[in-house]
């Protein structure tokens, strides 16, 4: 029925604005003009054209921190996932555990791994919001731009975008036949085979069509020696179909489908041993092994990874003037994941297989009216979100339950939570006066969400009092926001614009599915920001630079007490830094570039209990850092036109990503966290003058071992510390052909 009630709703959308009674120009644009870059006929670095703030703009008169990665750097820096973001952009962190997307900008992330819980940056694709944290790792294919804006989004982008945006882009149908096919083979038996055919349906190219596909297989990266099988493998497959239409001189239609599927044994519960050298973990204790800080695991039970995603999205536009566009995007998504694993990582069977399920259906409707004159810019928007959410965590304890004679001890949390979000937003920019412009816009919030379900617990008494406890769960709670934004931008000269902004986030309040967690209040956000952009030396050199300053309130925390996954409220948080960005073409055929951050991000009142030391009682974390929040962190590379004696380009590029120490608890402490560490990717790519290419290309060439997150687990593991790694050294070789 959410389907059916999408189709219509684009349906009736797109009879209505089609109606509009306009005396505009073609709104259709062809492929070429729709390209992200365009380099202006003296050369240097080329523009790019991004669509942040809701309409095209120039990347560099955009007054905000925001990054851009156009195809061209995507394909030759191999950027295969969300992983890879922060070698490219400035601020930005990844700390993917058990196949969430644990995303951070800034210090400001997802810290939860809950059923139930949202994340603190923005996911869209093509305008279309993700959701799901775990639906947000497959859709890096056939990618046109990816855009990351850096700092709270409460005005555009609303809800649940606190810490940033990221947006993807994907490659739009062309006018005329095209396509590219690439294949890439690697080690650990990678294969990956990319491809895309585009063009017109019609023969005046009014309606077009695109599809693209992606298959990556590969082994596992470690292995499970007990069960003599691979973890941490990939075998996933997507696809995506783009039909675009002109609908008369003054309308264009969009409609996209896409399908995503993954069936392997990935995101692998890591052992790093005992948090506690006087709590023995029950695996080891009775005869079982582990394999601490390592890519192997001994655990008895098999990861299992299954997931399928799919949606469908319109995005109707009508110019109803030179100066004014409507535009409608509805999306309708629908994904579902099954995982197994085991956080108590013995080889001993302690726990049955640890079973996560979850199934979420959401529907979007997005209302856009843009107006653009040469004086004054702006948009005024109406936002729809509609998701269910079913969920279920099941871990057994058929050990400890067998020893007090209940071998059906349980620990389950099950049922659902219905999200509903409504927001009204406008945005305005103002030139009063020649190269001074002024920005004020607001966006009213409200989200109602109901949960439904179960929870049981084992009450781990010896009989004949041994049983399982089932407390229902049947809450609902709502909550709105109101959240400006005031920003001034100055352009002393065609070269440098000086910008500042104050801005409110939002993200929504927390109900858990089947978990009797208090309800979680929202996050809140102040950030205040200034800095600059410039274009020097005859456009062969960009330096931008920003500073910003974050007061939270009720930040949102995750931990393990006892059993129980709980989500809290910090009281207070405080986080100052600066970015500065350089990009470069001192002379032609050469590309340099570099990034550096440096975060302060700190709770200013915190006081809770340590879920692994209950001893302890109440611990004041003031002035302890925000997980994943390395105080520095930089990325630069270089790319150089090597002389060949064959038509076409060979091109060698090196990166390297420096991260410093980042902690994955809110307690600080080294067992918890990962060193600083640096990574250097290298490749040589060479693209013929007939459309073949071919490249080399490795990448973490150290192979150094990467933690991308910790956490303590549950008591009944005797406090056993599980994570993951991020990938080792990989190489291989790519060829394909685009036409």
């Amino acid at each position: 029925m959410r389907l059916i009630s999408a189709l219509a709703a684009s349906s009736m959308m797109a009879i209505a604005l089609a109606s509009v009674d306009a005396q505009a120009q073609d709104a259709a644009a062809d492929a070429s003009a729709a390209d992200t870059t365009t380099e202006e006929s003296q050369g240097g670095i080329a523009d790019i054209v991004v669509t942040a703030q809701k309409r095209e703009g120039r990347l560099q008169d955009i007054p905000i921190a925001v990054s851009a990665i156009g195809s061209d750097e995507i394909e030759r820096r191999s950027v295969l996932s969300v992983s890879d973001l922060p070698a490219l952009v400035p601020g930005v962190s990844v700390a993917q555990h058990a196949g969430y997307n644990r995303l951070f900008i800034r210090g400001i992330g997802l810290t939860s791994i809950s059923n139930g819980q949202d994340p603190s940056v923005s996911f869209q694709v093509d305008g279309v919001v993700i959701g799901r944290p775990s639906a947000q790792l497959a859709a890096f294919f056939d990618i046109e731009r990816i855009e990351v804006l850096r700092g709270p989004q409460g005005t555009l982008y609303g809800r649940n975008a606190t810490g940033g945006s990221v947006n993807l882009i994907t490659r739009r149908p062309t006018r005329e036949l095209s396509g590219y096919f690439d294949v890439s083979y690697g080690n650990y038996d990678r294969l990956e085979l990319t491809g895309a055919l585009s063009g017109p349906v019609t023969t005046d190219g009014g309606v077009r069509a695109r599809f693209a596909f992606q298959r990556l297989t590969r082994d596992g990266y470690g292995r499970n020696v007990t069960l003599n099988e691979d973890i941490d493998d990939q075998r996933s497959f997507a696809m995506r179909g783009t039909i675009e239409a002109d609908l008369g001189e003054n309308a264009d239609l969009a409609i996209t489908a896409d399908y995503a599927r993954e069936d392997d044994h990935n995101y692998a519960f890591h052992a790093f041993g005992p948090y506690r050298s006087d709590v023995a973990m029950p695996g080891l204790a009775t005869g079982g092994t582990i394999l601490a800080n390592s890519r192997d695991v001994t655990t008895e039970v098999p990861t299992r990874n299954d997931r399928t995603f799919w949606g469908l999205s319109a995005t109707l536009g009508v110019d109803v003037s030179d100066a004014v566009r409507i535009q409608s995007i509805t999306g309708y998504r629908d994904s579902r994941r099954d995982n197994y694993s085991d956080p108590e990582t013995t080889s001993r069977p302690i726990f049955a297989p640890t079973n996560t399920f979850e199934s979420a259906e959401q529907f979007s409707q997005e209302l856009q009216f843009l107006y653009d004159s040469e004086r004054v810019k702006g948009v005024v928007g109406l936002f729809y979100y509609d998701e269910d959410l079913s969920a279920r965590l099941d871990l057994a304890f058929p050990f400890v339950g067998g020893l007090l004679g209940f071998p059906n001890a349980d620990f389950e949390e099950n049922g659902t939570v219905g999200i509903k979000s409504y927001a009204a937003f406008t945005e305005w920019t103002l030139e009063p006066i020649d190269r001074v412009r002024l920005t004020a816009g607001l966006r009213y919030s409200k989200e109602k969400r109901d949960s439904v379900g179960t929870f049981t617990i084992f009450n781990f008494l010896p009989p004949p009092n041994g049983a399982n406890n089932v407390i229902p769960i049947d809450v609902d709670r709502s909550w709105d926001a109101f959240t400006p934004k005031f920003g001034i931008d100055y352009r002393p000269n065609d070269d440098l614009m000086l910008y500042a902004s104050a801005t409110r986030g939002f993200k929504s309040g927390v109900l858990l599915v089947g978990n009797p967690n208090p309800p979680v209040n929202p996050e809140t956000i102040w950030a205040y920001e200034a800095g600059f952009k410039s274009t020097l030396a005859d456009r062969r050199v960009q330096f931008n630079a920003s500073a910003f300053y974050y007061d939270f309130t009720d930040l949102q925390v995750n931990k393990i007490v006892g059993n129980s996954i709980i989500t809290e409220n910090a009281a207070s948080a405080r986080t100052k830094g600066f970015e500065v960005e350089f990009r470069a073409q001192p002379v032609e055929g050469i590309s340099l570039n570099a990034d550096l951050t440096y975060l302060d991000a700190k709770f200013q009142t915190f006081v809770t209990g340590h879920p692994a030391r209950p001893e302890l009682g109440q611990i004041d974390l003031s002035g302890n850092r925000l997980v994943n929040a390395p105080k520095w962190a930089a990325n630069a590379g270089a790319e150089f036109d090597l002389p060949v004696g064959l038509p076409g380009r060979l091109s060698l590029r090196g990166d390297m990503a420096y991260s410093g120490r980042v902690y994955f608890t809110e307690f600080n402490e080294l067992s918890t966290s990962q060193k600083a560490v640096a990574t250097f990717d290298l490749s040589l790519l060479y693209e013929s003058d007939s459309g073949w290419r071919a490249s080399i290309f490795a990448k973490n060439i150290g192979n150094e071992k990467v933690v991308s997150n910790k956490f303590i687990a549950a008591a009944a593991t005797g406090y056993a510390i599980n994570g993951g790694f991020k990938a080792p050294r990989t190489y291989g070789v790519r060829v394909g052909y685009s036409f």
